[in-house]
């Protein structure tokens, strides 16, 4: 669906670019706790849905509908000769709207506005296709001048209602539809302003006005941003990609209690997600740290305590999602704290290694050291039942996933004669993620005081380097294989994207990362927009699936930082521009969750028509090109930042004014003829590796800004 999207706190609307919610678009409508509150909500003008003339969300917190209708008169023939407006916004758990109508006539002209509502409290696992046995009860509307209020009574027993209210009063309004008639002067105006709250058990949000709304949110977004490092450039397009990054960051944050974080995506995802939330606030780390603590406490918080077999809940493991929905609560889906993944738990883990990185927060890890030791002995034993040294999944037997790695769909997981994989499986990237995890909280372990756990997970760290080149190396490939499948460990031996996430994990051996780079980057992966999910050679590719052709944008912006860290600085901006030049073919220049696998030979990118839009690990692509642009190693307990930057030809000039490293505050630029630093505020040492010769003008300058030391190391 061609859709509009807002968002803000745990509200969110979808609608079609009428700005209408219909039933016949199953991902329309006003969501609220995973329940549509708003089901139907359409505009008539004399009868008729006015005609589109334009439509636009680009400014995230308000979406705008330009149409034109006819007046209410006579003749078949009659001309467009009203103006219709629409304006949304979502503030304060309240969806407000503003339809203006206007007569652009010379003469009066009457008008007749209809609005059409309707809410099926549809759980949205039900929006998105679950059938049900039984459901709750709908409860009697009750109207008055003022407006309407449908209601909903849930098996879960939570009475849910949306209340509609009026600012201007209509002639008619029933449980379904209100009615507004006017005589309309000469270049005169009908303003009707809506208001539209959820509410569970009758907790009902206060309304403040349209006008108080739209205000607000644009006062959030400004400080959002200005909350921000600025990061400019000398190429438009890559600062308008930029530009979306920051706005959709801000639409897809959220806070449950413990900081703010980021939710999967909108519109099936808007919720907290284990794995989506911590790359998301991997990706975003260098620009917006307090998404990552936000994210560390949130799903610390939620850590697993109990085994429980229906939520998938072990001790230590870090949750899949959570839902707050009536199937949820009523166990029709064990979502309601689900834990069926095995990523979330070692990538929690590498995000706090991140944030130290960055922030040097010491206080933080020790607040969370409850966390770490119960995330590692997850690691070490429910992770790992079969003993054979690598991190597991076994298939959901009720109705949770059968598939428990970022690639989720159920034949994602195929070997190439199309048998698919046996459980347990133990996934190649997964490995990485436990093996760079271990191998950072080593010295993180030793500074706390802690030198024998310290040393157990540098040991533990190195052997499961070892063993995973010897367990899932495949000679005929020259390539990892995906995964591990069955008891016997049997490889799954086709070609995937999951290898670049082990090249950002560094679990591949120096001697072999040429050989993933140059498959990572042949034609049958890198299909020169991005890098497809499975490669075109293996007999279950196919370009429109969901996981078994398709390109990730998140993924390929790992594989990216992977190809980076071993130093394929050429090959890494070739992947990140292809994905830029992608995101130009995009409204609004927004990366979505996936799009097809085709190749660019073959054409324009093309969208995957299911893709969440915004989606959180999308939407943070754009810092991920930073970080491949620039190289950045911070270290700031050392005071210390590390650039390799390389600049790709599509930029001559790259600026980050006020980077956070610690205590520090720097300004940064790097164009052709060299990097240049300016110290805002603390002590730094900023280090430059200027190995890429080609990229640097043979006169370069070791600068000094304040306590910022630039050193060139070739």
């Amino acid at each position: 669906m061609d859709q509009l999207v807002t968002r803000e706190g745990e509200l969110f609307q979808v609608s079609d670019r009428r700005g209408d919610f219909v039933p016949e678009e199953r991902a329309c409508g006003l969501f609220f706790h995973d329940t549509r509150y708003l089901s139907r909500f359409e505009l008539l003008v004399a009868g008729y849905k006015p005609e589109l003339l334009g439509a636009d969300s680009a400014r995230n917190y308000v979406q705008a509908v330009f149409g034109q209708a006819r007046g209410q008169t006579e003749s078949l023939f009659r001309a467009f000769n009203l103006g219709v407006q629409r304006h949304r916004v979502i503030w304060g758990g309240v969806m407000y709207e503003r339809i203006t109508v206007t007569n652009h006539e010379t003469a009066p002209m009457p008008a007749r506005v209809e609005l059409r509502y309707g809410a099926d409290f549809a759980d949205l696992f039900e929006v998105r296709g679950y059938q049900r046995a039984r459901r709750g009860d709908a409860l009697p509307f009750e109207v008055s001048e003022a407006g309407v209020t449908l209601g909903y009574r849930g098996l879960d027993a939570i009475v849910r209602q949306t209340r509609i209210s009026f600012g201007t009063a209509p002639a008619v309004v029933a449980g379904d539809r209100a009615v507004w008639e006017a005589e309309l002067p000469p270049q005169g105006a009908l303003i009707i302003d809506v208001a539209v709250a959820p509410a569970e058990n009758g907790d009902f949000p206060a309304a403040v006005g349209f006008d108080a709304a739209l205000s607000a949110a644009a006062q959030a977004y400004i400080t959002w941003q200005a909350s921000l490092p600025v990061v400019a450039s000398d190429n438009e397009m890559f600062n308008r990609v930029l530009r979306r990054a920051v706005l959709d960051l801000r639409t897809l944050a959220a806070d449950i209690g413990h900081g703010p974080f980021p939710v999967a995506g909108i519109p099936w995802f808007a919720v907290p997600f284990g794995r989506d939330s911590i790359l998301t606030a991997i990706e975003a780390l260098p620009f917006a740290p307090e998404l990552a603590r936000g994210t560390l406490r949130t799903l610390g918080a939620l850590q697993g305590t109990e085994i429980n077999a229906w939520r998938q809940e072990e001790p230590g493991k870090i949750p899949h999602e959570l839902r707050f929905g009536e199937m949820a609560n009523t166990d029709e889906i064990p979502f309601k704290r689900y834990y069926g993944t095995v990523d979330s738990t070692p990538l929690y883990l590498v995000l706090l290694c991140d944030y130290y990185a960055w922030t040097g927060d010491l206080e933080l890890v020790r607040e969370l050291l409850p966390n770490v030791r119960a995330a590692l002995h997850w690691i070490d034993t429910y992770g790992d039942q079969n003993g054979e040294g690598f991190l597991e999944y076994r298939a959901d037997a009720g109705v949770g996933l059968a598939v428990q790695s970022w690639k989720d769909s159920t034949n994602s997981m195929t070997h190439r004669d199309l048998r698919p994989a046996q459980s347990p499986v133990s996934v190649s990237e997964v490995q990485g993620y436990a093996y760079d995890a271990k191998r950072r909280l080593a010295p993180m372990m030793a500074q706390l005081g802690e030198p024998a756990l310290a040393a157990k997970l540098a040991q533990e760290a190195a052997a499961l380097k070892a063993r995973f080149h010897q367990a899932y190396w495949m000679d005929d490939r020259a390539y990892y294989a995906i995964a591990l499948a069955g008891e016997r460990c049997e490889q799954v031996g086709t070609s995937a994207s999951d290898i670049g996430h082990c090249l950002w994990s560094g679990i591949v051996p120096e001697e072999h990362a040429a050989a993933v780079a140059q498959r990572l980057l042949s034609p049958e992966l890198f299909s020169g927009w991005g890098i497809r999910t499975l490669s075109t050679h293996e007999r279950s590719y196919n370009p429109l699936s969901y996981h078994n052709g398709s390109v990730w944008p998140h993924d390929t912006a790992f594989c990216a930082l992977g190809l980076k860290r071993y130093g394929f600085e050429q090959a890494a901006n070739v992947v990140i521009g292809g994905l830029l030049e992608a995101a130009m073919h995009f409204e609004y220049f927004r990366l979505p969750e996936l799009f097809c696998g085709y190749s660019r030979e073959e054409g324009a990118p093309v969208g995957y028509p299911a893709a969440c839009s915004p989606q959180a690990w999308a939407a943070a692509v754009p810092f991920a090109m930073l970080q491949v642009i620039l190289g950045l190693q911070p270290d700031a307990a050392a005071g210390v930042l590390r650039l390799r930057p390389c600049l790709p030809p599509f930029l001559g000039r790259l600026g980050v004014i006020g980077l956070r490293v610690g205590g520090a505050i720097v300004d940064i630029e790097v164009t052709r003829e060299g990097v240049t630093t300016a110290l805002r505020q603390g002590r730094l040492e900023l280090i430059v590796d200027a190995a890429n010769q080609q990229h640097f003008g043979a006169a370069q300058q070791v600068e000094r800004a304040g306590s910022a030391t630039l050193r060139l190391r070739s």
